[in-house]
């Protein structure tokens, strides 16, 4: 008579891998999902090599320690020094973005204001109107502008990343110079 296993496969004794094996021994190794050993619960690696660290990363004797990452002259400059940099060299779009939405938010809000007034003084339809209707277009410039100026800082931070990667790669450039 054959019996169903439980849900967590045969007892011992029972099926194709229970009944190989004295009872109270070593459960059988299920193989993991596609058909390869599961690795041990502790120490080791199934592939030979100890407990599944990576290997440690060394630096080669007598090098500098690693440097930090260069800030550059873009984010070093206070923002009036930025705003009178004729060079371009210092930005202040991503100083002054959060100060240019707010200005942005509250002429939309005083442009859709002033709407409202002006229609509701023409008749109390083309009003009423407005009011329930005229921030969709106010929505659709808020959400314009904001798209517009994420874009400006994104292009912004790429600059600034370009140029912190072209002066670290410069530092690499002569510290191999150096070395050779």
């Amino acid at each position: 008579m054959t019996q169903n296993p439980g849900p967590y496969g045969p007892e011992d004794g029972e099926g194709p891998t229970g009944g190989n094996r004295p009872p109270g021994g070593p459960p059988p190794q299920n193989p993991g999902p596609y058909g390869q050993p599961n690795p041990p619960a502790q120490g080791g690696s199934p592939y030979g090599y100890g407990g599944g660290q990576p290997y440690p990363q060394q630096s080669p004797p007598n090098s500098p320690p690693p440097k930090s990452p260069s800030r550059t002259s873009v984010e070093g400059k206070n923002f009036f020094a930025a705003l009178f940099d004729f060079s371009f060299q210092s930005f202040v779009t991503v100083k002054f973005a959060k100060f240019i939405y707010a200005i942005l938010i509250a002429f939309i809000i005083l442009g859709y204001l002033l709407v409202v007034i002006s229609a509701f003084s023409e008749n109390a339809v083309a009003g009423l109107l407005v009011l329930l209707l005229g921030w969709i277009p106010a929505m659709i410039y808020l959400i314009l502008f904001r798209i517009t100026l994420e874009f400006m800082i994104a292009l912004v931070r790429t600059s600034q990343n370009t140029a912190g990667t072209r002066a670290e790669i410069e530092a690499l450039r002569s510290d191999l110079k150096n070395r050779g």
